[in-house]
């Protein structure tokens, strides 16, 4: 199985940057791993913001495989527990997925007939986080779950 990593907009701030690649390099150990980035196109006109949205849908759709099992993250999502994100994850590596594909969104969110297109809607927290912060957050605890799949000490 592939866990495939959608960001809409690039990591501008090089700490984070770096951090998302300690996490993926650690994943890439256990499971193929591919970051994609989607253009954020950033308006300055408040009234361009579903403009805004509606172009990212278009882009997001030409780079999801019909195959993929779709994760997105939203606030209003389901929470789950390290365990059951790993115990989700073991399922689908049982039932023959090829790959899942987690889905961040920018500073606007995710557009709306994406998020009716995800298989699940994941909130990593109920508090607010900045988008490139959520990138880390989900990257460590996508980490983090396949070291439980996998029986490795750093789940403790």
């Amino acid at each position: 199985m592939r866990l495939r990593f959608l960001w809409i907009g690039k990591t501008k701030d090089p700490l984070l940057l770096k951090l998302e690649d300690k996490y993926l390099k650690r994943i890439e150990q256990h499971l193929p791993v591919q970051k994609t980035v989607v253009p954020d196109f950033k308006k300055s006109d408040p009234h361009q913001q579903i403009a805004q949205l509606e172009r990212e849908a278009r882009h997001i759709e030409r780079r999801l495989s019909p195959k993929t099992y779709l994760a997105v993250l939203d606030s209003m999502g389901k929470e789950l527990t390290s365990p059951q994100l790993a115990s989700s994850l073991a399922d689908h590596m049982n039932r023959g997925v090829s790959e899942v594909t987690f889905l961040v969104g920018s500073h606007l969110g995710i557009p709306q007939r994406i998020k009716d297109l995800a298989n699940l809607n994941l909130s990593l927290t109920k508090l607010t986080l900045p988008h490139e912060l959520a990138r880390v957050v989900l990257l460590e605890q996508i980490y983090r779950a396949v070291t439980i799949i996998k029986g490795l000490p750093y789940h403790k």
